[in-house]
């Protein structure tokens, strides 16, 4: 890899994990770690889902037992405060990162760049009133 590629990506790496979406991603699940409630019902949560994922894996269908196990976690989750808050926080991370990922995916959209006349580094793919000559 070329360094000066590397040092930027490590650079990227550092200023994601100090964004504001990443600390408070990372508030979000220490709370719920503190929480014995939040904590369990995580726990719960991830092992209903696991099972979902080895009946759809395999191919059959989920029993009348798993949809209620289902609708269960899933009432209890979206009630509780501080896991609502992680959701939230998870979904402002990963648009983060989408928008992060769009920017650096424009880098090879040659074609959209040269139709459209901007440059490769504007989020927008200069379809913006930004002067495209400025961007950089």
């Amino acid at each position: 890899m070329n360094s000066e590629i590397y040092i930027k990506a490590t650079e990227l790496a550092k200023a994601i994990a100090e964004s504001p979406e990443a600390v408070q991603l990372q508030k979000a699940e220490h709370e719920i770690r503190q929480d014995k409630v939040a904590n369990n019902l995580t726990e719960r949560w991830k092992k209903v889902y696991e099972r979902i994922t080895e009946v759809q894996n395999n191919g059959q269908e989920l029993t009348e037992q798993d949809e209620k196990a289902i609708e269960f976690i899933e009432a209890k989750v979206e009630n509780h405060p501080l896991i609502l808050e992680f959701i939230d926080a998870h979904g402002k991370f990963a648009q983060m990162l989408e928008e992060v990922n769009g920017v650096l995916s424009g880098a090879l959209d040659f074609d959209n760049n040269e139709q459209t006349g901007g440059c490769i580094t504007c989020p927008s793919k200069a379809q913006c009133d930004a002067d495209p000559d400025s961007c950089g």
